[in-house]
């Protein structure tokens, strides 16, 4: 059974554990994104904030005494407004929410199964990703927003689909037939699996690794390669990515140190999403980076990975990927919500205005490539507040900018025209190298 259910926001109840608003969660009254609900006040916040319907989590907190209604249904409190287009969470993204639970699970078994020395379902991996992989090919965009919403607690199973998913799309970007695609996604997929043979008080540590620990978890590739290289239908390539991932062109990456075209496609391919994943998302060592900033400080880094397959990767996200905040000529904050492949310049975004106090006072879809549109970038904000501590808007820190005079943005399309970034020196960054 799914652990999220879509409820009317008229049945919240004390004990339910909150996972946001359906749809237009930019006008939710709390400044976190999924809670356990201990009071009535907590409950009338909810039910004042104008929206019709909620999703809760079954595992984490109480459900529903009743059966609740299917998500497409109508809410029977006539108290609640009646939802609006933007209220309503579009097909593409049940389907996408649907893929990302059941490829977390996916992910769980497979690293529970390899702990214990038993073979995983490889056949169950491969259909996960055929699937991911029709997706992406209806509408990319709904699946890339939706893999962004990951605790740090869950990051070793969520990370695990994200890569799979960023290789099936890098994959089509480079015009790699649907085969390909789907092996680059089981290679993504099943990239870290040697991490579960790491010991989790060294895989979670929230500070600093000392140079034995920083040793052990190195081991991973190598772990995880022999582990899948023991069961029958792993496809070559997989195996080759799950030992190489950690490679850089300039040949000073791990285990082995191989150089330029020694290393596999895939195994490129998956340094640049891995690591992407990696800075985009909260850790336990580390806040997430901003969508757009990372690819600002990826690009900076010279011989790291492949330049033609990280340009392709921008392409694939776009200039301002998705959940990057940006500023707008008006003077407006806005969230970039989708991309728009004609112009990455230009994507679909939710722009919206804020009280003193840093409160949503109003907001609206702006597409800035539409005709007559006098609006657009002029340059990103710092703080990635959607992802960062699992803020929502509502309320949130002041954003504060990092402007810097970093030339090296110039490797992304658009060159100077991109807002440079300082390339800080970040606690716990070494893990990620």
């Amino acid at each position: 059974m799914t652990r999220l259910r879509r409820i009317p926001v008229s049945q919240l109840s004390i004990g339910m554990y909150f996972s946001g608003f359906d749809g237009a969660w930019i006008a939710s009254p709390f400044w976190r994104a999924s809670f356990l609900i201990r009071t009535e006040a907590e409950v009338r916040q909810a039910q004042q904030a104008g929206l019709g319907h909620c999703w809760i989590d079954v595992h984490k907190g109480l459900a529903p005494s009743t059966e609740l209604q299917a998500p497409d249904s109508t809410s029977d409190d006539s108290s609640m407004p009646p939802a609006t287009q933007q209220d309503v969470l579009n097909p593409d993204l049940l389907e996408a929410l649907r893929l990302y639970e059941m490829g977390q699970q996916t992910a769980q078994e497979v690293f529970n199964q390899a702990r214990l020395g038993k073979s995983l379902h490889v056949a169950k991996c491969k259909e996960l990703v055929e699937q991911i992989a029709a997706s992406l090919a209806h509408n990319a965009d709904a699946l890339l927003s939706i893999i962004r919403l990951k605790r740090a607690d869950e990051y070793t199973y969520l990370h695990s689909i994200a890569v799979c998913t960023m290789m099936v799309a890098l994959a089509r970007t480079l015009g790699l037939d649907d085969t390909a695609c789907q092996q680059a996604g089981l290679a993504g997929f099943l990239h870290d699996v040697g991490k579960a043979f790491i010991p989790l008080e060294v895989l979670n540590k929230p500070g600093l690794l000392t140079e034995q620990e920083y040793k052990i978890v190195q081991r991973h590739p190598v772990l995880g390669h022999a582990y899948l290289s023991g069961l029958v239908g792993v496809p070559d390539e997989v195996l080759d990515v799950c030992l190489h991932h950690h490679q850089k062109m300039d040949g000073s990456g791990y285990p082995a140190r191989q150089q330029d075209q020694k290393i596999s496609l895939f195994s490129r391919m998956a340094a640049v999403c891995d690591v992407y994943d990696a800075v985009t998302s909260h850790r336990v060592y580390k806040g997430a980076w901003d969508p757009a900033e990372s690819l600002s400080r990826m690009a900076s880094w010279q011989g790291h990975f492949d330049r033609t397959i990280f340009l392709a990767f921008v392409k694939m996200l776009g200039i301002y990927p998705l959940g990057s905040i940006v500023t707008l000529r008006s003077g407006r904050t806005a969230l970039v919500i989708q991309q728009n492949r004609k112009d990455l310049t230009r994507p679909l975004v939710k722009a919206f205005t804020t009280s003193a106090a840093m409160e949503v006072m109003e907001h609206e879809i702006v597409d800035l490539a539409a005709a007559g549109q006098t609006d657009a970038i002029v340059e990103r904000s710092g703080q990635d507040w959607l992802r960062s501590h699992e803020l929502v808007t509502g309320s949130w820190p002041v954003m504060l900018k990092e402007p810097g005079t970093n030339a090296a943005t110039s490797e992304l399309p658009g060159g100077a025209n991109q807002p440079g970034w300082k390339v800080s020196s970040t606690p716990g960054w070494r893990r990620l190298k």
